[in-house]
């Protein structure tokens, strides 16, 4: 009978173990001040009809037709359709969490293999006419980012938990901090 207890005890105990992975894995355990937005993108002629965030995955829809979405593992917190380059086509941009700082392109520096917990990134895709490509997949933020737009001076501009708001550009490859003008207190906004 003492066998059977605690054979019965091992069972609910991995039974547990399983669950409670299976909960991390599918971000369950995510900080709690996460804003996870809800929105649809519209395109224009020659863009994607629509793309649709919503229970933290994106789709590229054509019609009611899936023709892309986000990776398994890969939760949106929320999306921008702007032209981050420059170039005169928009790109879809993506404030996401990942399970790894780097994913499987682990800089060379970096020695620890383990990379299990999850981080917030940004990842940008161009239309292909029929698909999202992969245009930047960004690392680790490296800061708790509340909420992000693109204004009208083609800047994207990042605020982190604490109010503090940072402005990206994109230059050549990849997103760069640009230093905004420092104000004083009680001073608005610098033209």
């Amino acid at each position: 009978m003492r066998r059977v207890r605690l054979m019965a005890g091992l069972a609910v105990c991995l039974l547990t173990a399983a669950g409670l992975f299976a909960a991390y894995r599918a971000g369950a355990f995510l900080p709690g001040w996460i804003s996870w937005q809800e929105r649809r993108l519209e395109g224009t002629a020659g863009e994607p009809e629509a793309m649709v965030l919503a229970d933290r995955t994106l789709q590229v829809l054509d019609g009611e037709a899936v023709l892309w979405q986000t990776a398994e593992g890969v939760l949106v917190q929320d999306a921008l359709w702007c032209d981050i380059d420059r170039d005169g086509g928009r790109e879809l941009l993506l404030l996401c969490w990942r399970r790894g700082r780097y994913g499987p392109s682990r800089p060379f520096w970096e020695e620890e293999k383990t990379d299990w917990g999850w981080s917030q990134h940004i990842f940008l895709y161009r239309w292909t006419g029929e698909t999202m490509r992969p245009l930047w997949m960004a690392s680790d933020v490296g800061r708790e980012v509340t909420g992000w737009s693109f204004d009208e001076t083609r800047r994207l501009t990042l605020t982190d938990r604490d109010g503090q708001v940072t402005a990206w550009d994109w230059v050549s490859w990849g997103l760069t901090n640009i230093p905004l003008p420092q104000r004083t207190a009680g001073e608005g906004p610098s033209k």
